[in-house]
């Protein structure tokens, strides 16, 4: 096999003694790095080398214009759009996107050279359709009758809104070349229309002779802007340049093959027509050995792939003679990191957006950190994700860890700039109140590039970063609204950058000569290999689904022969089949299972090459070979570990010791996650809790409450509350409520709190909750303090197992008595129910079982055990949310619809389920089992563990 480079410096070697006047132009860089190559296998002398040109620095060395790059032109048309428009225009950062749209509209527009004025004409009133078009073709005419017609006979807002913009395209497009021209400035398009121009009119001196042996070739193109067939064909007319095509028989000869339909029209071309050979190749009859390979995932490709080039390699695959072709960049990575162990050398000529990239995430999270602050303090979770991103964590993974540690421990909501900025030097620089976004962002990727522990990836990130950053920071200080807010300004930062960022790539260009190839299907062009990999093939991938916004309309565009779909169609059908067309073995891969775009269809091209090519291929689907086993459910025996661990559940002081309430509703809820909780002791992960947390909330109502009768009852020997200890309120509970604050969230007891975002609120829930606990205290006067957060009281119940008897203790609320009546009392800030069955009701497991009513005639039941008098009555009860501020509330549990004035005549049978659950417990011949019920698991913290 020859490859179409290879035998192009041949005829340019054999045409041409001295090469030192002979200029080839190329579609890319790659392809002139690869001719060099092949020249030199040629040359055995010494010699001047050809000089070797893409066709953007061919047209540029004929204009002094210089192209600026993206952002500085879409800065500059937004400026032209302002005065245009005047005050109704949009922010820069609004008008990117559609700034972006139009310079490609005008763009296409010059490279076709399309007349603007006439593209942009106002056609709505269908005065212009009887007169002016003459040089238009009856279909072109077609088209734009199709189009003008059809839109006169809308009236709607959005017909009004097209034509009032269309009405605007000229004079900005006028306006906007006008400022660049007078500046020595153009965009490509429009240095393209201008050169094409002034050579046809003879206005540019060209160094080049009229000569058999050409001096200028053209070599390796497809699909040319009329720009380009423009300037070629003048040149070639001129007696001064040819041109060679890499072209094959199968795809130019038949007409149903979309991949030959520019070369089709190109040899009827009066000009380009002589520049082909009569001899075109026929490639695809050449011995082709074509394997067509499906796996159900896009990294199930990459991982067989990895495989057969490591066998391939093993069978004498030479590396430099093969290619990976990505036609999904984001591939990139994972391709890398697969065939690092199986490919001595690599080298990657492609782009990687930078959208994907570890920086576009970081500085997306330090723009989310600076619209976090407040007052000096930092959002946690802002925080939390700027110290676990990769590159932070780098820079002192010992340091980010134990601020996160300590951040949990104090629950800070906000933390404080002094905290955060205080021991390392990036973090100096990240945790500040920014002044200037885009320099706060610059000065951290510099810090960042000088981590010595990134790898050169990541550098190569940071640099391509950082210089895309100078000159946002130009564009950026340029734009900004004086009367802006910080946050909107931030937000308008954070759009400009998204927008900007997803149309870069960080080019990876290395030795295109040694080991394996990987390259994206833009840098195969003119390129041959023999052994040729490509993956990625499905529809919306290869070809593209993804098309370019553009404000001109399909009809217009085809009127005026602008690129339509089916012009990049074609484009991408030829660069599939020229990738095909010269290699002798070829490995096909896609993915067989559709994603969540349904994109899981084999490539149209895929299905052509099957049905129309007539070419021997062998199609194979690809399994994993350790397939996920289904999942099975977990259990634990109770070895002789376990049951030491569930005896310790006994011992302790008498805070600690015992089952709780709690442990035995889990146990009753999932007897694995009891397992997992109190016998295991695995921990559920700790993290901040900004929202409003029913346990947070609770326990600072808890907090208060306990502190506000602990208060009273420490001055009276009689413990007996009465109208005065309700005096002055307000301002006590205020009190108590700092004071609980500053215990729960570990706050300095000599400052002054301070309640921000949703501190605020929960201070207010729970002053609510407290004074209308209080105010109906007030009305049940003269009662008495039994117990406060009583913690010490136990309860023995013997069992047959080992170690002979269960402990049962917990924390009751408050336990208090008013004549011959003991209340139990328990605070609840959630939805608990009054209201329960019958005592068996208590114990079921089929998850609708009352978990408060049990857990305070638990409690009620510990009383009665600890010295209660036997002649007074015991009423459990809730103060719950649901009903507190009901005109007609009542604490009181309810069995059957019947408040529970006393619960003594129930205990009997209470114990009698608590036995038989205590039994199961402790019973060796039982294993913990995982409960089948699975909306239990939903807000369970060990689901991971168990997998649901």
């Amino acid at each position: 096999m020859k490859a179409f480079l290879y035998e192009l410096a041949e005829e340019i070697h054999q045409c041409h003694s001295d090469l030192s006047h002979v200029t080839v132009v190329f579609p890319n860089r790659r392809a002139a790095l690869y001719f060099r190559k092949y020249l030199g296998d040629l040359i055995t002398k010494p010699v001047f080398s050809p000089k070797l040109l893409t066709f953007e620095d061919f047209v540029s060395g004929f204009s002094s214009l210089r192209v600026p790059d993206k952002l500085e032109l879409v800065f500059r048309l937004h400026q032209c759009y302002r005065e245009l428009l005047n005050t109704e225009a949009e922010t820069f950062d609004q008008f990117f996107m559609w700034g972006e749209m139009l310079l490609r509209d005008f763009d296409e527009a010059d490279r076709y050279l399309v007349e603007a004025k006439i593209l942009f004409a106002d056609l709505s009133h269908l005065k212009e359709l009887d007169s002016g078009l003459d040089y238009l073709t009856d279909e072109q005419r077609k088209f734009l009758e199709n189009f003008w017609l059809g839109f006169s006979s809308d009236e709607s807002i959005n017909k009004k809104k097209f034509v009032d913009v269309w009405r605007k395209l000229y004079p900005l497009y006028k306006n906007f070349n006008e400022k660049l021209l007078a500046d020595g400035l153009a965009y490509e398009g429009h240095l393209h229309r201008f050169v094409a121009e002034e050579i046809a009119a003879g206005k540019i001196k060209l160094p080049y002779q009229p000569s058999k042996k050409k001096q200028l070739w053209f070599a390796g193109f497809n699909a040319l802007t009329k720009a380009e067939e423009k300037i070629i064909s003048y040149l070639i007319e001129q007696g001064i340049a040819t041109a060679r095509w890499d072209t094959d028989q199968y795809y130019i000869n038949d007409q149903r093959q979309e991949a030959g339909a520019f070369f089709r029209n190109y040899k009827l071309h009066s000009i380009l027509g002589n520049t082909f050979s009569s001899d075109i190749p026929n490639h695809f009859k050449e011995n082709k050995k074509i394997k067509l390979l499906s796996a159900a995932q896009p990294m199930s490709q990459v991982k067989f792939m990895a495989e057969i080039l490591e066998q391939e390699f093993k069978n004498g695959m030479i590396p430099e003679e093969s290619v990976i072709i990505l036609p999904d960049e984001k591939m990139l990575m994972p391709v890398l990191h697969s065939i690092s162990p199986v490919a001595e050398k690599f080298n990657v000529t492609m782009g990687f957006p930078l959208a994907s990239s570890p920086v576009f995430n970081l500085v997306e999270l330090l723009v989310e950190l600076q619209t976090s602050v407040r007052k000096s303090h930092f959002n946690f979770n802002a925080v939390q994700s700027v110290l676990l991103h990769p590159y932070v964590t780098a820079a002192d993974p010992a340091s980010s860890q134990a601020k996160l540690k300590e951040m949990v421990k104090h629950n800070w909501v906000s933390v404080p700039e002094e905290f955060l900025s205080s021991d390392v030097q990036l973090h100096a620089l990240v945790f500040i109140e920014a002044k200037r976004i885009t320099n706060y962002v610059l000065e951290i990727l510099q810090e960042l590039s000088l981590l010595p522990s990134l790898d050169d990836l990541d550098r190569e990130y940071l640099f391509r970063s950082i210089q895309l950053f100078n000159r946002l920071d130009v564009v950026w200080e340029a734009t900004q609204e004086e009367d802006a807010s910080r946050v909107n300004k931030l937000k308008s930062f954070l759009r400009l950058f998204r927008q900007y960022a997803r149309g870069e790539k960080i080019p990876f260009v290395g030795e295109p000569l040694k080991g394996i190839q990987v390259m994206g299907v833009l840098e195969s062009r003119n390129l041959d290999f023999k052994n040729v990999f490509v993956l990625s093939l499905n529809e919306g991938i290869f070809p593209s689904a993804s098309h370019q916004g553009s404000y001109i309309p399909f009809s217009i565009r085809k009127a005026y022969g602008l690129p339509t779909p089916e012009h990049q169609g074609s484009i991408y059908a030829y660069l599939f089949y020229r990738s095909l067309q010269r290699a002798q073995n070829v490995f096909l891969f896609y993915n067989s299972e559709p994603d969540v775009l349904g994109q899981g269809e084999m490539s149209r091209y895929l299905q052509q090459l099957i049905y129309e090519s007539g070419l021997p291929i062998s199609q194979h689907v690809l399994h994993n070979a350790v397939q996920p086993s289904p999942q099975t459910k977990i259990d634990i025996e109770k070895n002789e570990e376990v049951l030491r661990a569930l005896a310790k559940l006994n011992e302790g002081n008498l805070r600690s010791r015992g089952l709780s309430p709690s442990a035995l509703n889990t146990y009753l809820d999932c007897q694995l996650k009891f397992y997992f909780q109190y016998v295991a002791h695995i921990r559920e992960s700790q993290k901040v809790q900004e929202e409003i947390d029913p346990r947070v909330l609770g326990n600072l109502l808890h907090s208060v409450m306990e502190q506000f009768y602990k208060k009273i009852v420490e001055t009276k020997s009689d413990r007996i509350i009465t109208t005065s200890d309700f005096d002055k309120l307000d301002a006590r509970i205020d009190k108590l409520i700092d004071e609980a604050f500053i215990k729960t969230y570990h706050l300095d007891p000599k400052l002054e709190v301070t309640y921000e975002g949703q501190r605020v609120v929960v201070r207010e829930v729970v002053k609510k909750f407290a004074m209308q606990i209080l105010e109906l205290d007030r009305a049940q006067v003269p009662f008495k303090i039994e117990a406060l957060e009583q913690n010490g009281w136990l309860y023995n119940l013997k069992i047959s197992h080992a170690p002979g008897f269960a402990v049962l203790g917990g924390t009751i609320d408050r336990v208090d008595s008013k004549d011959d009546q003991v209340r139990v009392i328990d605070y609840k800030t959630g939805k608990d129910e009054l209201e329960f069955r019958n005592v068996a009701s208590l114990f079921s497991r089929d998850g609708k079982r009352n978990k408060a009513a049990f857990q305070t005639l638990l409690y009620a039941l510990l009383y009665k055990t600890n010295g209660s008098p036997t002649n007074r009555k015991i009423t459990p009860g809730l103060i719950n949310r649901i009903n507190l501020f009901d005109d007609s509330f009542n604490f009181g549990l309810k069995m059957n619809g019947d408040y529970l004035d006393d619960a003594t005549p129930l205990f009997s049978e209470f114990e009698n389920h608590l036995s038989e659950l205590l039994e199961e417990i402790f019973d060796p011949n039982k294993k913990f089992i995982q409960t089948n019920k699975e909306d239990t698991c939903k807000l369970c913290p060990y689901k991971e563990i168990c997998y649901r």
